[in-house]
């Protein structure tokens, strides 16, 4: 869905004033941002291209994380690290990977 069109159905329920968007309305705002975020546009940009507030959006963001939804993964066989790194990052604990490959995932769960 386009951001004029979100922008609009954003507004129309604003206005309704029951102070709660709807679900399908918050997954597309959430899919937009997602993909604009591929795209290396900050979030304080989406939110303007949208007319929200950057903290909302970053509030629904952050309730879409705590739901805990699965990714799909790919498992690939490859060689051992050369030196065990262990780093753990509130909740998240990755072992066996060396720094530049727990940097590689850390970037594509940001």
């Amino acid at each position: 869905m386009e951001s004029s069109e979100l922008k609009k159905r954003l507004a129309q329920a604003r206005a309704q004033g029951k102070g709660k968007y709807p679900a399908p309305l918050r997954e597309a705002v959430l899919a937009y941002a997602a993909h604009r975020k591929s795209e290396r546009v900050s979030q304080d940009k989406v939110a303007s291209e949208l007319g929200m507030s950057a903290q909302t959006l970053c509030y629904w963001r952050a309730l879409a994380r705590q739901r805990g939804g699965l990714a799909p993964v790919t498992i690939v066989a490859q060689a051992q690290a050369e030196r065990e790194v262990i780093v753990e990052c509130g909740p998240l604990r990755v072992r066996g990977l060396d720094v530049g490959g727990v940097a590689e995932l850390l970037r594509r769960l940001g």
